[in-house]
Formats: C-alpha cells, sequence, structure tokens
C-alpha cells in the first residue's frame, strides 16, 4: 500500500510551519519599518489585531469552526487576549524601539523555560533531569546573549521589556492551557485577536494615541502586511501545520523563527550578533528542542506502521487551545 498520502500530508505540514515562521520570525523587522515611517506602539497594534482578527475570523468561517461551543470558555479567551496577551504583546512590541528585533525574538524564546518553571512550581510537571536541564541551557543562553556583545550597546529598557514579555507569554501559556480543547484553535486564536485589538484601541483612543487619521502610506503598508502575513496567515499556517504534523514537530519547527529574524535583521538593518550572542541563541532554542523530544519520540512509537501495512500510520493528534498556545509563535 502506498504511503505517499501520508508523506504529502506530512510534507505540507513542514511548508505550513516554515511559511508561519517567515510571517511570524519577520514582525520585528517590519514593526522597526513601521516605526520608522512613524507608526507608534499603539496604532500598530490596534490595527494589527484588528485585521487579525477580521481575517481569522473569515478563515473559521469558510472552515466552518467558527463557532462557540463553550461560551465560559470564549469569554476566557477573549479575557486573556484584552488582558494578558495584549499586555505581553505591548512589551514585544515597545522593546523593539529599544533593540533589535534579532535580540528581542531571542530573548522572547526563554518563554518555554519559564513555563516549565512555573508549571513545576504550581505541581502541573515534575521535575525531572530533562526539564531541569532544558532550563539551565537556555538561562545559559540568554546569559551568552546578553554578554556576548555585539556591533552596538545592549539597551537595558529593551532587555527588560524582552523578558518581560517572556514572562507574561509564559504566564498566557499556562492560562489558555487550562481551556484545553474546547475551543478550536483557529476560533481560539480569533477571540485573542478580537480581544487584544479591542484593549489597543480603547487604549489607543483614551490616550489619544491613535494614529489613523495622519499616518503614512508607508506605515500604513508595513502594518497592513503585519495584519496579514505576521499574524492571520501566520496563525492560520500554524494551526494548519500542527493539525497535519502534531504539536511536538510542529512546535520543533517554530525553533526556524529566531533564525528568520536574525536573517531579517541582518537583510535590512544589518543587525549583526556577536559569535558568544549565536551560541547563546543557540542555546535558548535548543532548550525548546529538548522539552519537545520526549513527545515527538512518543508520538513516533505511536505512528510505527505494521509490517503488512505501509500508510496506516496514526493520524496527527487534533491541536488544542492549551497546545495552540503553547507551541505557537503567536506571542508577538
Amino acid at each position: 500500500m502506498n504511503a505517499s498520502p501520508q508523506i504529502s500530508r506530512e510534507r505540507q505540514g513542514l511548508l505550513l510551519c516554515a511559511l508561519a515562521a517567515v510571517g511570524f520570525g519577520t514582525m520585528g523587522v517590519l514593526a522597526k519599518l513601521a516605526y520608522a515611517a512613524g507608526a507608534n506602539v499603539l496604532t500598530l497594534l490596534s490595527v494589527r489585531f484588528a485585521v487579525g482578527a477580521l481575517l481569522l475570523w473569515a478563515i473559521a468561517a469558510h472552515r466552518g469552526v467558527a463557532r462557540i461551543p463553550s461560551r465560559r470558555a470564549a469569554l476566557g479567551a477573549l479575557l486573556l487576549g484584552l488582558l494578558l496577551y495584549s499586555a505581553e504583546s505591548g512589551l514585544y512590541a515597545s522593546a523593539l524601539t529599544h533593540i533589535d528585533a534579532s535580540l528581542a525574538e531571542l530573548l522572547m524564546f526563554t518563554y518555554p523555560a519559564i513555563v516549565v518553571l512555573a508549571a513545576i512550581a504550581l505541581r502541573r510537571e515534575q521535575p525531572s533531569q530533562r526539564r531541569v536541564g532544558a532550563v539551565a541551557i537556555a538561562s545559559s543562553g540568554v546569559v551568552l546573549v546578553l554578554l556576548g556583545g555585539s556591533t552596538g550597546a545592549i539597551d537595558p529598557v529593551g532587555v527588560g521589556l524582552a523578558l518581560g514579555a517572556a514572562l507574561l507569554y509564559a504566564v498566557y501559556v499556562l492560562s489558555a492551557d487550562a481551556l484545553g480543547g474546547r475551543l478550536h484553535p483557529l476560533t481560539f486564536a480569533a477571540l485573542i485577536c478580537t480581544g487584544a485589538a479591542i484593549s489597543f484601541s480603547v487604549v489607543g483612543g483614551a490616550s489619544g494615541s491613535l494614529q489613523l487619521g495622519g499616518l503614512a502610506g508607508e506605515a500604513w503598508l508595513w502594518i497592513g502586511v503585519i495584519g496579514v502575513a505576521s499574524t492571520a496567515v501566520g496563525m492560520s499556517a500554524f494551526v494548519a501545520g500542527v493539525e497535519r504534523l502534531g504539536p511536538s514537530r510542529a512546535s520543533i519547527m517554530s525553533a526556524l523563527d529566531p533564525v528568520v529574524a536574525v536573517i531579517a535583521g541582518a537583510a535590512v538593518f544589518s543587525e549583526r550578533l556577536g559569535p558568544i550572542q549565536i551560541a547563546g541563541g543557540l542555546l535558548v532554542v535548543s532548550a525548546m528542542i529538548v522539552l519537545q523530544l520526549p513527545a515527538l519520540a512518543r508520538r513516533r512509537r505511536l505512528a510505527i506502521p505494521s509490517p503488512d501495512c505501509g500508510a496506516c500510520a496514526q493520524p496527527a493528534p487534533q491541536p488544542s487551545a492549551g497546545s495552540l498556545a503553547l507551541v505557537t509563535s503567536e506571542r508577538r
């Protein structure tokens, strides 16, 4: 029996996750371009999430999953976007006004280690050599990133904002995981974006910071690209990738995000990381991979086809809202 349909599905998943990584990894550079064209943080984020929410709801409707089976879960997701996710996104976007996009991305990628520490502290997970080792690897990587030196001085305010965003995203992951599988991931993402759009629009309007009337066309272009490519397309592509590969393999693919960010920063703004910082960045990314490898190994054991049925591998598990929050890069 030919196994090509399964192989094709896996290739689709890899390509979709790579597409998501390009969208997410370039967001920092695109945001810097929007700032250079005159946009401020609140304008960028309010428009970004409004565009993203509209497109995600449209995609969810097209796929027939734009339904709310649990009002409590939907309200929880909306509140997460309104309060926690918006705060995290605001810190990350603000960090980009102080430090390079590549550095901000690497610091943001410390969130899996923070999630592990918090899960152990909350007794959701048991400590193990692998988990403790991954945290140690990530921590060592952050030290190297911060102390390794680069072409420019590191702004401590920007570093603090990026690490604060990583901390808030870890809290968001733990909170979103409690929602379980009561919402389809696309619906969950659309609700998160809706809540964030409301939050930034209200804060921006109340503070008089929204620039909807006097923003240059170039700024609108970059914000539009962020809303479409780095939000709606990135999130929906990653959801589709998780559906084909499973959460563990997709999460390992998301390690491409900082690689894309470093390449994009170097290409557009000539950002450069020092050799020691690059080594630190590799440690930060490898820590996330270490955390996911056991789950990937379990999936492979379960998916081994029998000798007489070459294409009978088990399908990838369907992602829940919690698994999506844990492995996706919608954190920006």
